[in-house]
């Protein structure tokens, strides 16, 4: 009997199973603060309590119920929801499929009450192979926002982005085997799919 083959780009099933294994790896040493940037002060909770919600595609690409992607986006958020208090909604997902700017998008997320934004972007962005995150403009909502570059050990282009404010948190990571561009405006408009707001 032929053997089952992962659905996705070549190399996919590996790539993310690594991006798992380093997630598990880290989570055994800690946090630590990245760059030495100093903790922000979250500002006060907004009125009306923002939920998330898991659009049924991004930048194109539709839902993967793959379990090794879908293994990847739970590691995320079981992260974040140990950063969290009084949490209202979670969401987690992979998107598989051939973007301009990825060939997979793994997002996690979660809403409720977050107090430190630098250490819940520095707790749920380490795991990835980036060595340098920089602080990226958030726009809204008093939060925080980061944005690095890595390869994977196939050499898979990986860009990663975080953000956090005091009533959401997330990681959006995006996969391609093509040289990636900035992918800032990309992230803002998936953050913003998931809790149904603009920027």
């Amino acid at each position: 009997m032929p053997k089952s083959r992962p659905i996705g780009p070549p190399g996919l099933f590996a790539l993310l199973t690594t991006l798992l294994i380093t997630s598990a790896v880290v989570l055994t040493s800690g946090c630590a603060r990245v760059g030495g940037q100093p903790a922000a002060t979250p500002a006060p909770t907004a009125t009306t309590a923002r939920t998330l919600a898991l659009p049924e595609t991004v930048l194109g690409l539709p839902r993967s119920p793959k379990p090794e992607l879908t293994r990847v986006s739970r590691s995320s958020l079981e992260r974040l929801r140990e950063s969290a208090a009084d949490v209202t909604s979670s969401v987690d997902g992979a998107y598989t499929g051939r973007a301009r700017t990825a060939d997979a998008v793994v997002v996690s997320g979660v809403s409720g009450r977050f107090t430190d934004l630098d250490a819940t972007l520095t707790r749920v962005l380490r795991p990835y192979p980036v060595t340098t995150f920089r602080t990226v403009e958030y726009g809204r909502f008093n939060g925080e926002a980061r944005c690095g570059r890595g390869r994977t050990e196939n050499k898979r282009y990986l860009t990663v982005c975080g953000w956090a404010d005091p009533q959401t948190a997330g990681v959006v990571a995006f996969i391609s085997a093509r040289r990636q561009l900035e992918l800032t405006t990309e992230f803002f408009e998936i953050r913003d799919r998931l809790d149904g707001t603009t920027g």
